[in-house]
């Protein structure tokens, strides 16, 4: 058969004779079955062709070639453009049709692609090995559309093209991957990817990745994109029972519940059902509340601890009980997976493990980002969407105001004596948690209607703010675990006004940072000694306003009256920058700016120290900046003027009254004893 001619742009060459000029290749059979054993399915669109033929005999056939009727002249892409081989064309940001790798995008010098597990990969030198290992099991794809090919003529003899076996031609496709990663353009892992966990899709909607598949509008699909983000395979979680019985395993799993012995027993089960439930689906939830569970020796916290590891299963959960927050972010990587740190105790005064995890924790009732330094100086961070579960003995003393607003605490008490030990099956409870996941997932939709409604009989409570957003987010998921429908306010009223007792009676002494501030301020202990002992600056501020009960035997020096008194008390006073005034029936307490250094001593080693108090003084209720400065012992200074009402129990009457001391300065020998 004489092989048909075809038009070609090779009149440029002057000796198409010599050795290293190539003739137009046809097809063989073996190339011909090759290409129908690697053809994509039809309705996918067709393949890629072969690429560019290439003088150091690594290229493929293109059309500008003459590449004869068969596998390259059925598989030519729609998009028009450089491609595999430089002559044949391919879809913008794509390697072949139908390829098992899908490049992402590039950032600095990595190329980010999905393999052909699914998986995340970041490639920064396309050498044969990395390119392999991108294709795994669909490497004869790779073969097929990036081949290299080999003279099998005899000596003498016209060219005969063949493909090798097994073999890709490594600068073609490297060539083509780079392009298709460029051409998806610059892509950011720390927004676009997400991890094993539930999320929300663009709409509100449930997303769940179990790693090896995607739940999503009711479909399992193949690990990959949806909308904006990429849900990458990874190691599998346990998959929801989307086709258990209708039995409901929330009952049984409350009535274990409350074979603890709980300090609140009408209230602390129902939150810890509500806390599993959190956990299931945290990534997917607007605000996670941080829970921690105290509990002496023998009250059956490690059970505890393990009931929740059996309800998530396997991977379902990152657990520990010694563990740092590098540990944490390291082994939570881009997931929403939940997290429990067992016995996470108040540690020695210059440990940073337990501040760094509670900050951790309170990042991720947000959704907020943590960063950290990196060796190349480039920094590493990603966003945490967990909802943490610590449990102790004691609660760390190091939690600021701002953690203790995100904080639900449950407390257990020693079990009754006799009591017989939990007989937790692995499996029955496997398959409860499994079941319980489908339901929240099956019932997600009610979530923010459900949501809502709890938050409002928790407002006619009186809770509000980070409270409410606290509390409705477990009683809410608690009801969702509990049934399909939403709780009516008759049947919701009962445990609001519990929770709003609890609320109560755990409120903190202080509830912002100006009346912290003032309270720690009022606490310190002067630095001048008067008959033996030193007084707190509240009892120097009272004695200088002349309060009911204030003692009157602070100075040494004698005075004439309380007004000379007064006097006494403000000078020294005013060597740690405070001075009180009596002007009218509002008595008040200035407080200096200036880091004057008695005022940095009282704060020293705070969270106002450095000249922080300034801020928080301004916050203050009534606190009023002066517009001129004043003089305290010759300094001059601008500062605030605080109302002594502001200052919790500064007007208050001493609830024990003591012994008035005399008007008189003591002797010496008195004074000096020590």
């Amino acid at each position: 058969m004489t092989t048909p001619e075809y038009p070609t742009n090779d009149g440029w060459l002057e000796n198409q004779g010599r050795a290293s000029y190539r003739p137009q290749l046809v097809p063989t059979e073996d190339d011909l079955r090759d290409a129908l054993e690697n053809a994509p399915p039809a309705p996918g669109g067709q393949s890629e062709g072969k690429t560019d033929e290439r003088n150091d005999g690594s290229g493929n056939g293109d059309e500008g070639r003459g590449v004869q009727s068969g596998a390259g002249a059925e598989h030519a892409p729609s998009y028009q453009g450089n491609g595999a081989g430089g002559g044949r064309s391919r879809k913008r940001g794509e390697l072949f049709d139908d390829s098992p790798v899908t490049p992402l995008g590039v950032r600095g010098k990595f190329a980010y692609y999905l393999d052909a597990l699914g998986q995340l990969r970041a490639i920064d030198n396309h050498n044969a090995q990395n390119i392999m290992g991108l294709f795994g099991h669909a490497m004869p794809r790779l073969c097929f559309n990036f081949p290299q090919w080999e003279n099998t003529a005899e000596k003498g003899d016209p060219p005969i093209m063949q493909k090798k076996k097994n073999r890709f031609d490594q600068t073609t496709a490297a060539m083509t991957m780079w392009a298709a990663a460029s051409e998806c353009g610059v892509f950011s892992p720390d927004n676009a990817v997400r991890g094993v966990g539930a999320w929300q899709d663009e709409d509100g909607g449930l997303v769940y990745h179990m790693g090896d598949a995607v739940l999503h509008k009711g479909e399992q699909l193949k690990p990959g994109r949806i909308g904006p983000h990429i849900y990458p395979a990874a190691s599998p979680i346990p998959h929801p029972d989307l086709g258990a019985s209708e039995k409901d395993p929330a009952p049984d799993i409350l009535d274990t519940l409350r074979s603890w012995n709980w300090a609140v027993p009408d209230l602390h089960p129902q939150i810890a059902l509500g806390m599993i439930a959190a956990q299931m689906l945290c990534g997917a939830l607007d605000w996670r509340p941080v829970f921690w569970l105290t509990a002496s020796a023998s009250a059956g916290k490690s059970e505890f601890q393990k009931l929740i590891s059996m309800l998530h299963g396997e991977g379902g959960l990152v657990q520990s009980t010694d563990v740092t927050k590098s540990g944490i972010t390291s082994q939570l990587g881009q997931s929403s997976l939940p997290v429990a740190v067992d016995e996470l105790e108040p540690g020695d005064e210059r440990s940073s493990k337990e501040r760094d995890l509670i900050t951790l924790a309170r990042v991720a009732a947000s959704g907020g980002q943590w960063f950290r330094g990196s060796a190349d100086q480039t920094g590493v961070g990603g966003k945490v969407y967990s909802a943490f579960l610590f449990s102790s003995i004691l609660i760390p003393g190091i939690m600021k105001p701002q953690d203790v607003q995100r904080l639900i605490k449950l407390d257990m008490q020693p079990l009754d004596r006799g009591i017989a030990k939990l007989n937790l099956k692995p499996r029955t409870w496997r398959a409860r948690g499994v079941r319980l996941k489908a339901h929240l997932i099956a019932r997600w939709g009610t979530w923010d209607a459900r949501l809502s409604a709890w938050r409002h009989a928790l407002e006619l409570q009186g809770i509000t703010n980070r409270d409410a957003d606290n509390w409705g987010t477990v009683l809410a998921m608690a009801d969702m675990a509990c049934q399909e429908r939403i709780a009516t306010p008759e049947e919701m009223e009962p445990l609001a006004r519990k929770v709003a007792f609890q609320v109560a009676s755990e409120s903190p002494d202080t509830a912002n940072d100006a009346e912290a501030m003032l309270l720690y301020l009022m606490g310190q202990q002067f630095d001048v000694y008067r008959r033996g002992q030193r007084f707190t600056v509240a009892q120097w501020v009272a004695a200088g306003a002349a309060l009911p009960g204030a003692d009157k035997g602070l100075v040494s020096e004698a005075y004439v009256d309380a007004e000379d008194y007064r006097k006494m008390v403000n000078r020294h006073l005013g060597n740690a920058g405070m001075r009180v005034y009596v002007e009218g029936s509002e008595p008040s307490l200035f407080i200096a700016n200036k880091p004057i250094q008695g005022l940095q001593d009282l704060f020293h080693g705070s969270d106002w120290a450095g000249g922080v108090w300034k801020q928080s003084a301004a916050r203050v209720p009534g606190a009023v900046a002066v517009d001129q400065p004043r003089t305290l012992n010759r300094i001059q200074t601008r500062g605030y003027i605080i109302p002594l009402k502001a200052i919790p129990g500064m007007m208050s009457f001493p609830s024990e009254r003591v012994a008035q001391q005399p008007d008189v300065r003591p002797s010496d020998e008195i004074e000096d004893f020590r």
